[in-house]
């Protein structure tokens, strides 16, 4: 077959999330897989292949020996409308698989599940969700798996949204809470009271304050 041709793999879409009550440790995943039916190739839309193919996928978070197996696979469907009536009527567009992990997967049992979906012809889409760990926030991001060192748009630091007012000192690495009220003059700067240097510039539009959180180390 001309390489030019040959039609793309079919994809399969899986989200990795922080799952139930934060204060457990290691804190619960959620592992969740959605394949859809295509027509690339007729096992493609075989609805019981396809789920054989998400049931394989996730063989590597079988429960253990006497334990609970939550894995759970169902069908994907759209709502519509049949016929001249307009008869009410849904469409099984995929098929998804999902399973609640007592942890973060390792990289291994990923790997497992990737191999497994590309030697079945699928491509696959692996995002982790990311939630800010400040108390009571609900922000979240998707992110590609494990890129545990990157800082998200907008976001503080790799764990820490940009909502809380974090500011870090360039030169000693203090960090602060900031916290401003509005000013109908000029306010004046604000220094780090660790190593002296300027975070908030004169002439803001808000008086600006900075509670010490984390002391750096002042140099010279």
């Amino acid at each position: 077959m001309d390489p030019t041709t040959t039609p793309a793999k079919p994809l399969v879409t899986a989200i990795i999330e922080p799952h139930g009550r934060r204060a457990k440790l290691p804190r619960e995943h959620l592992i969740k897989l959605t394949l859809k039916l295509s027509g690339l190739e007729p096992k493609y839309k075989d609805r019981a292949w396809v789920t054989d193919v998400a049931r394989k996928a996730l063989d590597g978070f079988a429960p253990a020996a006497g334990e609970a197996d939550l894995r759970q696979f169902g069908d994907v469907t759209v709502s519509g409308r049949a016929g001249k009536a307009g008869t009410p009527s849904s469409v099984v567009t995929g098929v998804e698989g999902s399973v609640v992990w007592p942890g973060r997967p390792s990289d291994a049992a990923i790997d497992r599940l990737r191999a497994t979906l590309l030697s079945e012809g699928y491509r696959l889409s692996l995002r982790e969700q990311r939630e800010c760990v400040e108390a009571d926030c609900p922000t979240t991001v998707l992110l590609e798996w494990n890129r545990l060192t990157h800082v998200p748009p907008g976001w503080y630091s790799t764990t820490v949204c940009g909502k809380h007012d974090y500011k870090t000192c360039a030169q000693c690495n203090s960090i602060y809470v900031m916290s401003s009220t509005n000013s109908a003059a000029q306010a004046p700067s604000v220094h780090c009271e660790v190593c002296g240097v300027m975070l908030v510039e004169w002439g803001s539009s808000k008086v600006w304050s900075a509670q010490l959180v984390t002391r750096g180390v002042a140099l010279g």
